[in-house]
């Protein structure tokens, strides 16, 4: 079998391992004749100790005569999520607007229900998720454990008809027990094949994660595109530690103001119903929001020479803030004081 024959395959049973010459996190069929690459992606990334909610969306273009009738789409996490939803698909539209809105940017205007199946039996030296049907997504989570089991990834891969996989290229996903989840995307209802360029369904996954990330390392063979990610943190964003992940998606200020807070009871229709369904769904109080925007991803520092994917930081809001808060809550109590006390005197003493 070539090896564009077997990613045929590989989407079509959802199998979450790319070989090098495909275009990792997005494939087509093998006996379709063209090519898949991004335009875009946009995320919401809601983050608090250890714990992450991502919301994910890609635009996609598909170059060829004839649309295939699916398609797959690969995606890192640190950990298997635990809950998966699809979130409403006007939810970015609506996101851009209120964020934009609250950042201030200057001189510019412009119960989860998923279906679980029992987990499959593991080969040596791999691990099998549940499968997961939700939305109009079918996703497998593997997972490979250690680098001495590649030998019997491979073996697997090649008795299942799949091409071998490079060490190399797996190295840091295996070394670093990351998940892959690979989503077979079908046709819309009554469609027989895929449409040429769309926007995907935004997916909703929650897992664990020691920091802030987002899976993009695996996008290496995608061409060049923009990211916009919308960081919500129960902590500060920490900009200066997450520099080189800023500098790698070729992220530029734009005096766009930073840690916003936000509460979700403000958050846009679409969010507030994401947030419903999310791991902080009975997490009140406050929320630091940043619009984060990558400009040409993939171009001048391209992914393929990342070491890591991006992990990002949060930092505990300055204690001067809290000093600020408290010492306008005792004047405040003082001033009530002083007024009552001024009130009682001007009435003079009660009547005996």
């Amino acid at each position: 079998m070539n090896r564009t024959a077997a990613l045929a395959a590989l989407a079509l049973v959802a199998v979450a391992l790319c070989a090098p010459p495909a275009e990792p996190c997005c494939m087509v069929p093998a006996s379709y004749k063209g090519s898949i690459s991004q335009s875009g992606q946009e995320a919401v990334l809601l983050y608090h100790e250890g714990r992450e909610d991502l919301i994910l969306k890609i635009h996609y273009q598909i170059k060829g005569d004839t649309m295939p009738d699916r398609f797959a789409w690969i995606i890192t996490v640190p950990n298997e999520p635990d809950a998966y939803e699809v979130a409403d698909p006007a939810l970015f539209e609506q996101v851009h607007g209120w964020a934009l809105r609250l950042v201030n940017p200057p001189k510019q205007s412009w119960e989860f229900g998923v279906k679980l199946e029992a987990p499959r039996a593991a080969a040596a030296g791999l691990e099998f998720g549940r499968a997961v049907k939700v939305g109009p997504y079918d996703i497998q989570p593997v997972r490979a454990l250690g680098r001495e089991a590649l030998d019997s990834l491979n073996a697997w891969l090649s008795a299942n008809g799949f091409p071998t996989e490079d060490p190399g290229h797996m190295a840091y996903f295996v070394d670093n027990k990351f998940t892959f989840l690979c989503v077979k995307v079908k046709p819309a209802e009554g469609e027989k094949s895929v449409a040429r360029a769309a926007g995907l369904v935004p997916l909703h996954l929650s897992f664990r994660t020691p920091e802030p990330y987002y899976p993009l390392r695996f996008s290496s063979r995608q061409g060049v595109f923009d990211v916009t990610l919308y960081t919500l943190t129960r902590d500060h964003f920490d900009f200066s530690t997450a520099g080189d992940s800023l500098r790698r998606i070729n992220w530029k200020d734009e005096g766009f103001e930073r840690n916003v807070p936000v509460t979700p009871d403000l958050f846009p229709d679409a969010l507030s119903k994401a947030y419903g369904k999310s791991g902080f769904k009975s997490l009140g109080g406050r929320w630091h929001l940043n619009l984060l925007r990558g400009y040409g991803v993939n171009e001048g520092n391209t992914i393929a020479t990342w070491s890591k994917d991006l992990f990002f930081a949060t930092i505990p809001p300055p204690a001067g803030n809290a000093i600020v808060i408290a010492l306008a809550a005792v004047a405040g109590i003082a001033i009530l004081a002083v007024v009552f006390v001024a009130g009682r005197r001007s009435r003079g003493p009660a009547a005996a």
